[in-house]
């Protein structure tokens, strides 16, 4: 841009216009600014040509650079002449910028003079509202011939200059092309920062004699403005699916020059195939899956394809983790369009629309199970995880079984109790571990416990339980004098377990004697506990033939005890000689309560006469529940199992388990509380709440019982119990509701314990 149109001699910059330099090249920038001699402007700053230091000056020594907004130091600025100066930078930065070349109109001013010191002390001019940008600058439109006014430090442009400092075209290195499911190409490259506009073309031959030496150009000019290229089966050109290889030139050109690059592409490397389609399953059992898919245009790509193919089952721990199939066994198969369930392998893969791939899929884990299966296609000579399809899935499940095994039991598992009506008959519970999920294998899953016994007439009756649960089975009204042997099966639709687990309950006079005094000390730490038990008297020591040893039983459940536990049990063995043991569980859950139990077992080795063993005699005296909890802060200590015996319209009778407490000597006394309540809905008292202190001594004479007497009838209480130890209170029991019988409604007593009957009787509560 030049600042006058005169046909005699302009005001103008040499060169004009835009000015293009190779960075590093070692040519400089040089930009000649002249001003036009003969206009008033001009010619009156000749007419003042000293200023207030009696110095010298010419038109030209008002001459300033810009580049962009800021003032080009004086030292790249060189006076020619009285009306020329140039501009000279010797290494011009890569970059993009307007220079200005602009006239002074006010020498005097202070701000301006600094540009005439040689020294360069100021980089830039100030404008008049103070900021460092390009001053005001009057450009005239018929050159510098003006008798005009001008404000104080303005300027007149002259002219301006786009410089582009850059590179010649780069040789591309990031070029890429990938194939959409062998139906499309597209190319893209990108390519390095260039003030200098730079554009690129994309050449394309096929090599051999079929391409010869013809270049095809991209179809469009996406190369051109946005660095990509793309064909298809309908663009001009179209896509070559059959070439293998293809041969790439890519020109880039700028005013700078040109550069080719070449590329030998590997076309049927770089094909990601769209997702499997249509799979289904063609055959299922319970541990494998018959798959068929078909790849669409891919199925008849002329150098085949790998597959890749995971699943995952529903009962995998790790939800992240699928696991990896052999792929070796995939198979393509050409089916006549009747016979759909053919599975006569073959690789003749002819036509194209009964084309499929089948693969079975073996040793899969778990019956009666959902499965996620995913499937991979790839060019076989792709390389790298990047040329995969994307996934196909599907969702199957496998067919049921028999549960895969029965629960687990151990030789203590059980828990005998004689009747208080009939000394010769017991009720039996016998206990399990509960398979887990995936091991049911089937619908209307359950657990089947029995025993057998055989009639006079040699025949064999089954007696299934009269009470079933999920971890537990009760018998009722079994003899004392006769030892049982229970099986436990595992059970669902389709069967039984082929295995089942026995447990042998022996008569009464035969059991093993039971440890006493069970303690649970709870621990901060969360899922540690300590077990401590007492040995019963007449208990004796293994000896080389017979084994001795205990069994820790810990059950979870929902409520605490003397709640029956219904949950996952598990148990670990102990050793004869140790009367306590830490119990770390895993997998310890805040929302349940864990109860223990022990047994005491032996093994026996029975002799066959010979001095040698081949028979082993179990026995065991079955579970003894925890007898109290202990928190290991001792004021914390808290009584679990506390109970209602005797029901009046006038009086509870209650009772615990002091057996623990008792144990540790630093009971004080035992505290009642308790009061009616609002209703049976609404738990907070009604009136006062009353209380109750037996001593230790007390509640020992008595067994743990206490009467509170002086009840409304047909009223319901809340009832909890604390301990007073050496230590201060501890917690309150988990609170009873106990609702009183109506007048004339006599006294129920829930167990047989003749001494509450003495109490009742001592107090004159007999109706």
């Amino acid at each position: 841009m030049t600042g006058v149109n005169n046909e005699k001699d302009t005001s103008r910059t040499v060169p004009s216009g835009n000015i293009v330099l190779e960075y590093g090249s070692g040519v400089p920038l040089e930009i000649t600014c002249i001003l036009q001699s003969d206009t008033i402007i001009v010619q009156n700053l000749f007419g003042d040509r000293t200023d207030s230091s009696n110095k010298t000056n010419f038109p030209s020594h008002r001459i300033m650079f810009y580049k962009n907004s800021e003032v080009v130091p004086r030292q790249y600025v060189t006076i020619i002449n009285a009306t020329a100066a140039q501009l000279r930078i010797p290494n011009p930065p890569v970059g993009q910028d307007t220079y200005y070349c602009t006239l002074l109109l006010d020498y005097e001013q202070r701000q301006n003079e600094s540009y005439g010191n040689s020294s360069g002390d100021h980089s830039y001019i100030m404008s008049s509202n103070g900021s460092s940008t390009l001053p005001t600058v009057h450009y005239v439109t018929s050159g510098l011939d003006t008798n005009g006014s001008h404000p104080l430090g303005s300027h007149v442009g002259v002219c301006l200059n786009r410089v582009y400092v850059g590179y010649k075209p780069a040789i591309v290195r990031n070029f890429t092309c990938i194939s959409d499911n062998w139906v499309s190409l597209r190319c893209n490259w990108n390519t390095s920062e260039n003030p200098i506009k730079t554009t690129y073309k994309l050449l394309l031959r096929l090599p051999g004699r079929a391409g010869g030496r013809i270049f095809i150009n991209c179809p469009t000019d996406s190369d051109i403005k946005e660095n990509t290229c793309y064909w298809d089966l309908n663009t001009t050109p179209t896509y070559r699916q059959l070439h293998e290889f293809y041969d790439f030139r890519l020109n880039g050109q700028n005013v700078l020059g040109n550069s080719s690059t070449f590329f030998n592409f590997h076309h049927y490397a770089n094909i990601i195939p769209a997702s499997p389609k249509n799979i289904t399953v063609v055959d299922i059992t319970v541990s494998s899956a018959m798959l068929r898919w078909s790849v669409g245009t891919m199925t008849n790509f002329p150098r085949g394809l790998i597959h890749k193919i995971e699943y995952k089952p529903q009962w995998d721990s790790n939800i992240k983790y699928w696991h990896s199939i052999n792929t070796s066994d995939v198979q393509c198969v050409s089916l006549p369009s009747n016979q759909t369930n053919s599975f006569m392998y073959t690789m003749n893969c002819q036509e194209r629309d009964n084309n499929y791939y089948y693969i079975n899929v073996t040793n899969l884990k778990y019956p009666f199970a959902h499965y996620n299966f995913r499937i991979y296609v790839r060019s076989s000579l792709a390389r790298g995880e990047d040329k995969w399809s994307p996934p196909g899935y599907i969702n199957l499940k496998t067919k049921p079984s028999i549960p895969s095994k029965p629960p687990r039991t151990d030789v203590g598992s059980f828990e005998s109790f004689t009747s208080r009506i009939d000394r010769s008959k017991r009720n039996v519970i016998i206990y399990w571990q509960q398979i887990d999920d995936s091991e049911k294998c089937g619908d209307s899953f359950e657990y089947r416990a029995y025993y057998t016994s055989i009639t006079e007439q040699n025949e064999t009756i089954i007696h299934y339980s009269d009470e079933i649960y999920e971890n537990y089975a009760m018998f009722k009204e079994l003899s004392t004098s006769v030892g049982y042997n229970f099986t436990v099966y595992s059970s669902n639709k389709e069967g039984l377990s082929m295995e089942y687990s026995t447990i042998y309950v022996p008569s009464e006079s035969q059991r093993f004697e039971k440890p006493l005094l069970l303690t649970k000390t709870v621990f901060d730490q969360r899922g540690v506990f300590e077990l401590s038990w007492k040995n019963a008297v007449t208990t004796k020591l293994s000896t080389a033939d017979e084994l001795h040893y205990y069994t820790l039983f810990w059950c979870e459940n929902v409520n605490r005890h003397p709640y029956q536990c219904n949950g996952y049990m598990n148990w670990t063995h102990v050793p004869s000689s140790e009367f306590r043991c830490n119990v770390t569980i895993f997998n310890f859950n805040d929302k349940n309560h864990y109860q223990f139990a022990i047994s005491a077992n032996s093994r026996r080795l029975l002799s066959n006469g010979t001095n040698s063993y081949h028979q082993i005699n179990w026995n065991s005296s079955g579970m003894v529940w925890e007898s109290c909890t202990i928190q290991n802060n001792l004021t914390a200590r808290k009584v679990e199992s506390v109970w209602v015996d005797l029901i009046s319209s006038t009086f509870i009778g209650l009772r615990w388990n002091i057996d623990c407490t008792d144990k540790l000597g630093s009971v004080g006394e035992y505290n009642i509380f308790y009061c009616a309540v609002v209703s049976t809905n609404n738990k907070i008292c009604n009136g006062s709440m009353l209380s109750k202190t037996m001593s230790r001594e007390a509640a020992q004479k008595d067994g743990g019982f206490a009467l509170l007497t002086n009840l409304e009838p047909y009223t319901t209480y809340i009832v909890s119990l604390t301990i007073s130890t050496n230590y201060g209170k501890g917690i309150h029991s988990d609170p009873l509701t106990i609702t009183t019988l109506g007048l004339g409604g006599g006294w129920y007593l829930k167990q047989e314990h003749p001494k509450y009957l003495q109490q009742v009787v001592k107090h004159n509560f007999y109706p």
